[in-house]
C-alpha cells in the first residue's frame, strides 16, 4: 500500500484548512513582486488557521532566515521554506503507540461533546480490522445514552463491551473490565470514561481514581491515556489537554471533526508546544473514518 493511500482519509480531512491557507497565501503573492512584508502577512494566515502567535512567529522567522539572501524570490521558494519550517515543528521522534504487546490497555478521556464515545467505537473497529481481539469498557455510568452508544458500536463490530449499571462507581466498572480482560484471550482493552470539564475538580479526581484502580488491577500503568479533542475548538483545546495531562499524564491526542474545520493548525501546537504525539484523526462520520497521523502527509496536504 502506498503511503498516501494509507493516509488518504487524513489528507481528505485537511481540505478545509488547506483551502483557507492556499487561498490566502496565493492572494498575498498575487501582487507581483514579492517583498519582505509579504512574508509577514503569511504569519496572519497561519494564526487564522489556529496556529498560536508564538509558533506562527517562529515559523515565519525561520522562513525569513532561509530566504533572506535570495535576490529573486518566488512564491514557490517561500512555500518550500514554509513547508520545511512547519515540518520541523511536527517531525518529533515520539515512541510508537503501545499497541504491539500481548495485552494493551488504553484509557480514553476528554470533555463533553468532542465525540469521545464515537471515537472509541471507531478505534475498536480499526484494531479489530487489523486482527486484534478487542474489548471495550463503558465507564460512563451516569449517562445511559453513553453506555447504549458504546454497546451499539460493540454489536456492529462484534466487540465485547463490559458495562455497569446506572450510577455505578466508574472505577468499579473499570476494575471488572480489567479482570475479565486479564482472564480472557483479548489483545486490547479500550476504556471509555465520562466526558468531564477540565475545570471541575471532583470529576478530574474521579478520573485519577479510575486510572489508579486500572493500574492496580492490571499490575502496571495503562499503556496509553489518549485525550480526544474537537478540532473546531482550536486553541481552547490546548488548555483542555494541559489540564488533563496534569491529572492523568496524557500520552497522546486524538483529534475529531477535522474534516469540518479549517483549524488544522492546532495540530502543530499540540506537537510543538505540548510535546505530545497526535495518534489518530477522526476524518468523518462513518465507522472507518479514522486515520493514523503522519507528519509528512500532514505537511504535504496542508501546503
Amino acid at each position: 500500500m502506498k503511503i498516501f493511500e494509507k493516509f488518504k482519509n487524513l489528507a481528505e480531512s485537511l481540505k478545509k484548512t488547506k483551502q483557507e491557507l492556499s487561498d490566502k497565501i496565493n492572494f498575498i503573492f498575487n501582487s507581483g513582486k514579492i517583498e519582505s512584508k509579504d512574508i509577514d502577512k503569511i504569519e496572519e494566515v497561519l494564526i487564522l488557521s489556529d496556529i498560536s502567535y508564538q509558533t506562527a512567529s517562529e515559523i515565519i522567522e525561520g522562513v525569513k532566515k532561509k530566504v533572506i539572501k535570495i535576490k529573486d524570490l518566488t512564491p514557490d521558494i517561500i512555500k518550500k521554506a514554509l513547508k520545511e519550517e512547519v515540518n520541523s515543528k511536527i517531525s518529533v521522534a515520539f515512541p510508537d503507540i503501545k499497541d504491539a504487546g500481548k495485552k494493551n490497555i488504553f484509557i480514553i478521556v476528554g470533555v463533553n461533546g468532542v465525540g469521545k464515545t464515537t471515537t472509541i467505537g471507531k478505534l475498536g473497529k480499526y484494531y479489530a480490522d487489523r486482527g486484534k481481539k478487542v474489548m471495550m469498557a463503558a465507564c460512563d455510568t451516569f449517562r445511559a445514552a453513553g453506555r447504549e452508544q458504546i454497546e451499539a458500536w460493540g454489536m456492529k463490530s462484534g466487540i465485547e463491551v463490559v458495562s455497569g449499571v446506572e450510577n455505578q462507581d466508574p472505577a468499579s466498572v473499570a476494575h471488572d473490565a480489567v479482570q475479565r480482560f486479564k482472564e480472557k484471550d483479548y489483545d486490547l482493552l479500550l476504556i471509555d470514561t465520562a466526558g468531564r470539564l477540565h475545570n471541575k475538580k471532583h470529576l478530574m479526581e474521579e478520573l485519577s481514581k479510575i486510572k489508579r484502580v486500572i493500574s492496580k488491577s492490571y499490575g502496571s500503568e495503562p499503556d496509553e491515556v489518549l485525550i480526544v479533542i474537537d478540532a473546531g475548538l482550536g486553541q481552547n483545546s490546548l488548555i483542555q489537554v494541559e489540564q488533563f495531562k496534569a491529572i492523568v499524564d496524557i500520552t497522546g491526542v486524538i483529534i475529531t471533526k477535522l474534516d469540518g474545520s479549517a483549524k488544522g493548525g492546532i495540530i502543530i501546537d499540540i506537537i510543538h508546544k505540548l510535546n505530545l504525539p497526535v495518534r489518530f484523526i477522526g476524518t468523518g462520520e462513518s465507522p472507518d473514518k479514522i486515520s493514523e497521523f503522519s507528519p509528512e502527509i500532514f505537511t504535504d496536504s496542508l501546503l
